[in-house]
């Protein structure tokens, strides 16, 4: 009876052994790193830790995409993910308030994470995937340090902030003369020419961009509340989030303002790639279209997701994921 007590306790360790071999690819840790000196929230999470590592710096400044578990989980499957509430952002703001948030701080931290997610996946290629402001901060940390990435991506692609004032008044101008709105068409043009130093114009007469953006882009934002509801974050987190926001905002503006990459950020030693919504107004695509061509880099690639605006990673996540694993592989 011993012996066969034994057999059945060793088959029952080794049964135990193999669940948890196949189980144990999977990864899903959400917590404080020590990051540029201070605690910064990050989730990891993945099907297989064995994948390639995506490391994805969220846009804003501020809007942090960690709570949107369900709505980045399709990446999970050929991805490692790995999301940062940035200094001054989020989790990471609730934590630590905004001091020290500048454009260059970011990228230290940036750089800091990078290293550190290299070290626990040293087999995994490591993939920068920069969103809108995040595409700032992801270019300086290819700069900086290139060798620690194995590509560059890009998507709601940052370009230079005076093009994009420029474009956006182009852009209402046109579409009042179009409906025939002569009182916001003798606004735009009683101020004549932008000056993208002028954060206050800047803010009041691009307001209406928003009733502009694709069907994909405005359903995003108009369920933002319902997904932060869905997310289970408590008052007090969701409060941090836009506190953290508002902070990050006005702590990085002149960053925002001075931003020209297409006169700074020309020469990358990595593989360059940009998946960009046609329709997108907020970086707007033209503009990426043109900064694109002044890239040189090994290899260099833009795709377009035709009915995507600047949401796209999370509007059309099928589309991206698709595009990543074609560019990457």
């Amino acid at each position: 009876m011993r012996r066969i007590a034994a057999s059945l306790i060793a088959l029952f360790l080794v049964a135990g052994s193999v669940h948890a071999q196949r189980s144990a690819p999977r990864i899903e840790d959400a917590s404080f790193m020590t990051i540029g000196g201070i605690e910064q929230w990050v989730t990891i999470r993945g099907d297989d830790r064995g994948h390639p590592v995506l490391l994805l710096l969220h846009g804003g400044p501020g809007d942090v995409q960690s709570p949107f578990v369900s709505t980045y989980a399709p990446y999970e499957k050929d991805f490692v993910l790995v999301q940062w509430d940035q200094r001054g952002a989020g989790r990471t703001f609730a934590k630590n308030g905004a001091a020290g948030v500048t454009r260059e701080t970011l990228i230290a931290d940036g750089i800091d994470l990078a290293e550190q997610l290299q070290k626990r996946f040293p087999r995994a290629p490591l993939i920068l995937f920069g969103h809108s402001w995040g595409s700032i901060i992801a270019t300086g940390m290819a700069q900086q340090r290139p060798e620690l990435f194995v590509a560059y991506v890009g998507t709601g692609q940052v370009t230079a902030w005076a093009d994009t004032v420029q474009f956006q008044f182009d852009f209402l101008k046109q579409r009042y003369q179009e409906k025939g709105d002569t009182a916001a068409l003798a606004a735009l043009e009683a101020i004549g020419k932008p000056d993208p130093k002028n954060v206050g114009q800047y803010f009041g007469f691009s307001r209406p961009i928003r009733q502009n953006m694709n069907a994909s882009d405005t359903a995003w934002l108009s369920g933002l509340r319902n997904l932060y509801s869905a997310s289970g974050e408590t008052e007090a987190a969701l409060e941090a989030i836009g506190d953290g926001s508002s902070a990050s905002g006005s702590a990085l503006i002149g960053a925002s303002v001075a931003t020209d990459l297409p006169a700074t950020a020309t020469s990358f030693k990595i593989p360059y790639y940009v998946i960009q919504g046609r329709h997108d107004l907020f970086a707007p695509t033209p503009l990426v279209e043109a900064y694109f061509n002044k890239v040189s880099a090994p290899k260099k690639r833009l795709i377009i997701i035709e009915d995507a605006g600047h949401f796209a990673l999370a509007t059309h996540q099928a589309e991206v994921i698709a595009a990543l694993k074609a560019v990457i592989q």
